[in-house]
């Protein structure tokens, strides 16, 4: 929820949202009110919960699709030991021009 509620003045309209946990009704309402299309997410381990089933009603009600992401890998490795302070490491300025 605080992705959305904090993208600032970016449109987030048609986009894909990737979460942890399969959201719940209150973020389900903050999906569907910024635009947001699609959700994937990892885990719908609370499927049971009326506040899940709910929040499936309202995607599928309003166009929303969604799915669960199947990982092709169990674990990821991150090697902070490889970063270091060199700024050529450093991901470039978006070009905002490129926004809509």
């Amino acid at each position: 929820m605080n992705a959305v509620l904090n993208k600032n003045s970016m449109d987030v309209r048609n986009c894909t949202i990737y979460v942890a946990l399969f959201p719940c009704n209150e973020c389900a309402k903050i999906i569907i009110q910024s635009g947001i299309k699609e959700v994937v997410y990892l885990s719908d381990k609370y499927s049971f919960k009326p506040e899940m089933i709910a929040s499936k009603r309202m995607f599928k009600a309003s166009g929303v699709s969604f799915r669960q992401h199947t990982p092709s890998k169990q674990q990821l490795v991150l090697d902070f030991s490889e970063i270091n302070s060199n700024m050529t490491q450093m991901p470039s300025t978006p070009d905002k021009s490129n926004y809509k």
